[in-house]
């Protein structure tokens, strides 16, 4: 609720989705095989996850051949410790005194290693100009690609005036090269590099990491120490498989045929030294469920852009019951936060209509409304492996009685038809003068939308009434010239005609 009042927020996110939307549009017109690249690539990722754990083996044995000194992490805790144990390392122990520049990282947002490095007195700084931002607004990403899209250009320009120290300006340029001062220190004096890594290669051991602004090459070869986070699923098989996807990320993210930088890293640079964290964090449980397809994802955040729920809320409305911000939102998040963090985000799949427009944006074919129902039902993986046995995940207890008490309704008729009886009676008496009724404030139904007060008779009574009539109505063999201005749509009166045309169709 909120979100759909704040009119800036709003304004934000139309502008942001529009353009993406736009632009995926115009870049995807360049392959006009897309759909068959499509299926190609939902089966490369297919069976990446079916044989993910000789896929893994190979990307070791040849990363660790290129130098590469790789770590195995079962869980956030695990992962940060190693970050932590690498800057120990280097630094003699002394923590406080490390500075550490970061480029883009969902395994760092979804691990919440800033906060944990900073409570050891680590200084890191985010060099991607959207998360730069966030960051010293003291916030989370909002999206997983365009991590200020929540923002306008006003608010940035407030920030930097605040937080930075310049004259107040809305000059877009201005305020980058004011940024680009600033982490250019930061590039030049960090002690150790992080970033995430988009794809890793199996057959090679090498990573792939796609940036639009350059800090991605900064981070991994300017400083002495780089720390790749990668999600263990994240592989290609080989190179001409990477790119297959590497034809479809870009063009489903940004709209751009391919990325400003394109990095392909295997050997260390000289005098540096590599490590690379691969993360479990519940990623093994999900491949044994019946969420398994969610681990296809290439993190494209299209489906947060088709979504007509998303683009309403944007990815702070994704909360836990613990009221924590989840680190993935929108349709793709609502499947992996329950599948990977487990109940305290199963409600997430209620904030979907189902309409499909997640699955058709998808650039590997993940059936999201098929998953997210399946979160519904309850079928997301819980800590000891099983499957809770009954449905209604995400639920209120009193959604659930109200569905139960459906549920017994619909299966006996008589008492169905009663309760038709009294829901026209009671609609007609809270609306008595119009087809649409509000109802009351505390149901939390009819906020933003009206509801059509159910009809004085049932489908069955009129069709019972009219069925005499409507055999003498002969087919129209004469095209129906429409009417040039069509009425104002009276839901009561659509079921007679409906009815005529049916029976006079046979």
């Amino acid at each position: 609720r909120q979100s759909i009042e704040n009119e800036t927020l709003q304004t934000a996110l139309d502008n942001n989705t529009e353009r993406r939307l736009k632009g995926k549009a115009a870049a995807f017109e360049s392959i006009p095989d897309w759909r068959e690249r499509r299926v190609r690539a939902h089966n490369i990722r297919a069976d990446v996850i079916e044989r993910l754990d000789e896929s893994l083996h190979q990307f070791i044995a040849n990363a660790q051949a290129n130098g590469i000194i790789v770590h195995r992490a079962k869980d956030a805790h695990e992962a940060i410790n190693i970050v932590l144990e690498i800057s120990k390392s280097i630094t003699n122990h002394q923590l406080p005194s490390t500075l550490i520049a970061k480029s883009k990282s969902m395994v760092s947002e979804e691990i919440e290693l800033n906060r944990a490095l900073e409570t050891h007195g680590i200084n890191v700084v985010e060099t991607d100009l959207g998360e730069y931002i966030i960051q010293l607004r003291k916030e989370k990403p909002s999206h997983i690609i365009t991590p200020a899209a929540h923002l306008k250009k006003e608010q940035v320009a407030q920030l930097f005036h605040e937080k930075l120290g310049i004259p107040y300006t809305e000059d877009i340029p201005t305020l980058t090269a004011t940024a680009r001062k600033v982490l250019r220190e930061v590039f030049l004096t960090a002690d150790i590099g992080v970033s995430g890594v988009n794809f890793g290669v199996a057959e090679t051991g090498g990573m792939c990491i796609v940036t639009n602004e350059g800090n991605g090459r900064m981070v991994t070869t300017i400083p002495k120490t780089h720390i790749a986070l990668m999600g263990m699923e994240r592989l290609a098989p080989n190179l001409d498989d990477l790119a297959l996807l590497l034809s479809l990320l870009p063009r489903s993210a940004t709209g751009q045929k391919l990325t400003v930088y394109t990095q392909l890293i295997h050997k260390p640079m000289p005098g540096q030294t590599r490590h690379l964290i691969l993360l479990d964090n519940g990623r093994s449980k999900l491949r044994n469920s019946p969420l398994k397809e969610s681990l296809y994802c290439i993190r494209c955040g299209a489906c947060l852009n088709a979504c007509p729920v998303f683009r309403e809320l944007s990815g702070h409305a994704y909360i836990g019951r613990d009221l924590s911000i989840a680190p993935y939102p929108g349709p793709i998040g609502s499947v992996i936060s329950p599948g990977l963090f487990g109940e305290n985000y199963v409600q997430l799949a209620q904030a979907s209509s189902l309409c499909g427009a997640c699955k058709e944006a998808c650039p590997v074919d993940i059936d999201l409304p098929k998953l997210l129902t399946r979160v519904r039902a309850g079928q997301s993986p819980i800590t000891n492996h099983q499957l809770p046995i009954s449905g209604g995940a995400g639920l209120t207890s009193s959604t659930k009685f109200f569905l139960k008490m459906y549920t017994r309704l619909v299966t006996h008729p008589k008492l169905f038809a009663l309760s038709q009886k009294f829901a026209s009676l009671t609609t007609h008496l809270l609306s008595p003068r119009s087809q649409w009724m509000r109802l009351p404030a505390f149901t939390g139904w009819g906020y933003s939308k009206d509801m059509p007060r159910f009809a004085g008779k049932t489908f069955r009574e009129r069709f019972a009434k009219s069925e005499i009539m409507n055999r003498e109505i002969k087919p129209q063999t004469a095209p129906v010239e429409q009417p040039e201005n069509i009425p104002t749509f009276q839901p009561s009166n659509l079921t007679d005609p409906f009815t005529a045309e049916l029976t006079a169709l046979s």
